[in-house]
């Protein structure tokens, strides 16, 4: 009787040590977890991005916070086999200057001419997501997909001269190595889709209250900017100034995406262009009121690249 208790003491002890050790093995894998799903932070307090330079491929989540005074986003570029960032500003961005230079000088024939000398490998980089426009004090949150390679990090809305932010700092060399995360995409509460064909199509109703916005890209096309079509969420203070929002996001005139942004837009982040079939997500706290999801296009309005909708108590 002695040795079977003795036998059951000993099961039970051995089974407790097992149960300590599986629940601290648990307990390990939940916090590098939690780890691994904390939001890779990013500062803009002027002409620069505060971020670590090395991610892990796969779905990564961006949280973006603008302590500046002017309005940034960031658009994420897979560059080619063996082109760095050295490249890039090296290469890349003394033409595209120059051209800017000239072209506000009024130097059209000469401006237009410094594109012939833009490097071969600019027509190989490949758009890969990004935070959209966000306005001073304003935090974006977006998660998509990233592949391992090397990546130009860049926000080329324009100072009030008409020069682009990029000439100015907004340029960072991005790493994503071959480990992957555990990073899952977040499920959405509204779906949207764009494309160059059918524009931004919306048809959840959206209420107030927290939000994870799904952007379906059917597709991506190339337009006068250079780059694709994108979706940011903008409030608008009257739906009035469509118009206004839809000439000032307008990156093929140098007139305009010029900062301050225009007064009565708040722009709350969202998705910059993505491949073909791919869908990012975004993060976004709504109040009653107007708002908004834009393309960065010429011409978004006639595109179909311009959708509003209205959100009531």
């Amino acid at each position: 009787m002695r040795k079977t208790n003795l036998k059951l003491a000993i099961i039970l002890l051995m089974a407790f040590v097992m149960s300590c050790k599986s629940d601290k093995s648990e307990s390990s894998n939940k916090f590098s977890a939690t780890e691994i799903y904390k939001p890779i932070k990013v500062v803009s307090e002027g002409m620069e991005f505060q971020m670590k330079d090395t991610l892990e491929a796969s779905w990564n989540t961006f949280k973006y916070q603008n302590k500046s005074n002017e309005v940034h986003f960031f658009l994420l570029e897979k560059l080619p086999e063996g082109i760095r960032i050295a490249n890039y500003k090296n290469e890349l961005i003394p033409p595209f200057k120059k051209a800017t230079e000239l072209l506000l000088e009024g130097k059209v024939d000469e401006g237009l001419k410094q594109f012939e000398t833009i490097p071969t490998w600019f027509s190989k980089v490949k758009v890969s997501g990004g935070v959209g426009l966000i306005s001073p004090n304003v935090v974006g949150e977006s998660t998509f997909y990233l592949e391992p390679g090397i990546y130009a990090m860049e926000c080329y809305v324009r100072m009030p001269n008409g020069m682009a932010h990029v000439y100015f700092g907004m340029l960072k060399e991005v790493i994503v190595t071959e480990q992957k995360s555990q990073l899952e995409p977040p499920k959405a509460s509204v779906n949207l889709s764009v494309s160059s064909k059918e524009g931004i199509v919306l048809n959840d109703s959206i209420t107030a209250g927290d939000h994870v916005f799904g952007v379906h890209f059917k597709d991506q096309t190339t337009y006068k900017t250079m780059l694709g079509h994108d979706a940011n969420l903008v409030r608008l203070d009257d739906f009035a100034l469509l118009d206004t929002l839809n000439n000032w996001i307008n990156a093929a005139d140098l007139n305009a995406f010029r900062s301050p942004a225009p007064k009565g837009l708040t722009f709350l982040g969202g998705i910059n262009d993505l491949q073909t079939g791919a869908t990012g997500y975004f993060k976004a706290s709504l109040t009653p009121g107007n708002y908004a999801f834009i393309s960065e296009v010429p011409n978004a309005k006639e595109k179909g690249l311009l959708k509003t909708f209205k959100v009531i108590d």
